[in-house]
């Protein structure tokens, strides 16, 4: 399980998101960028984690995997 730094480290507060978020209207459609939006899921009092039905994540030889659970 990644640390707690690694998972901060690749994380926005929300108020950045929102107020990226917070000119378009709300019918705009967002993309993932290929990935399918699952769920948000509370993974703390101060993080919440978006989820997707592919898992992405690095490899210790630092190439990038993406497995697709929705098949």
């Amino acid at each position: 399980m990644p640390s707690k730094d690694s998972i901060y480290s690749h994380t926005i507060d929300v108020g950045t998101l929102l107020d990226q978020l917070s000119a378009l209207p709300r019918d705009t459609r967002v993309s993932f960028g290929g990935l399918d939006f699952y769920r948000v899921k509370q993974q703390g009092p101060d993080i919440v984690q978006i989820e997707f039905n592919q898992t992405v994540y690095r490899t210790d030889e630092d190439i990038l995997v993406v497995q697709d659970h929705s098949k």
